[in-house]
């Protein structure tokens, strides 16, 4: 009886500190989030390179996001197409095409929901360029409290040769703040059927 006492609470003890550590993470992650926000309010005020227009950035408080939810980030292995497919993304203004490749996918589950996401390797205009990874995606708030042309992830690979996925640094394309851009639009597959609310949303209600 006394080895059962023990045993429970070890694992009552060993619960209890997996959800700490859990909380320790996602309080650092909140915290890269902020810190990231306020990175990129401060460079779309004051940065020439600004994609605002003059008369947005002389009004601008900063950008709009959903509150931080950890449930949104995920770390996923990329399956790799065994033969990725020559594709062409086209770009929001007409007449820009972008060479591609389908290159791979990332399949997870929210909430009991599949969802797999293809990811698109864009291919520069010089052949030695190797081009790079692009992950866009719409879901069921794009066009309603998102822009609706769909939001981007920029990934970042981990040691463990995962990819970092987190929907809170969902961003929008420069195409969202000014018709000066031509943005790739995310291939159709994209759709992510539940609503994400995480990232960044609507910059303004005529977007």
């Amino acid at each position: 009886m006394k080895r059962i006492w023990i045993l429970a609470f070890l694992l009552m003890v060993t619960g209890v500190s997996c959800r700490q550590s859990r909380q320790t993470q996602a309080q650092g992650w909140r915290a890269e989030w902020q810190r990231f926000k306020a990175e990129k309010d401060s460079l779309f005020k004051f940065a020439e390179w600004s994609p605002l227009t003059p008369e947005d950035r002389a009004m601008f408080n900063g950008l709009n996001y959903f509150d931080y939810d950890p449930s949104w980030r995920f770390e996923l292995p990329l399956y790799v197409y065994p033969n990725p497919q020559k594709m062409v993304i086209k770009g929001t203004r007409p007449g820009d095409e972008r060479p591609a490749l389908r290159y791979g996918y990332f399949q997870f589950a929210k909430n009991g929901t599949p969802i797999k996401l293809d990811v698109i390797k864009i291919l520069g205009q010089n052949p030695d360029d190797e081009g790079h990874l692009f992950l866009g995606f719409w879901d069921a708030t794009s066009g309603e409290q998102t822009y609706a042309g769909g939001r981007y992830i920029d990934l970042k690979r981990t040691s463990e040769n995962l990819f970092i996925v987190d929907f809170n640094f969902a961003y929008n394309p420069y195409c969202a703040y000014s018709d000066r851009y031509s943005c790739a639009i995310p291939p159709f597959s994209n759709q992510i059927p539940i609503p994400v609310k995480a990232g960044e949303k609507k910059f303004k209600e005529h977007h």
